[in-house]
């Protein structure tokens, strides 16, 4: 019994905790991730690795990861709202 009731502690922990990770954080609507995708892959074709949600600068943007045709890593930045490449610095 005491290993159900530690075990009901700990996952009522973990998802209290979860929740309040993500409460106060903004996100974006999956559509506007999505064209994020696209136009990351429209300005550089190939397969995605991975799309990730980030703050710069006070600003949301989405990172995308591609892998090109040549197996080469490419990663690009988007402004969600402009729906546009940000250039590398």
């Amino acid at each position: 019994m005491k290993k159900i009731t530690g075990a009901a502690i700990f996952t009522a922990t973990m998802f209290f905790s979860f929740n309040s990770a993500f409460a106060g954080n903004e996100g974006l609507p999956a559509d506007q991730v999505i064209s994020a995708i696209q136009a990351a892959v429209a300005a550089n074709p190939g397969n995605i690795h991975e799309a990730e949600v980030e703050r710069e600068q006070g600003k949301l943007i989405v990172e995308v990861k591609i892998i090109d045709a040549n197996g080469k890593k490419i990663k690009v930045k988007i402004d969600p709202a402009k729906n546009a490449v940000i250039p590398n610095k």
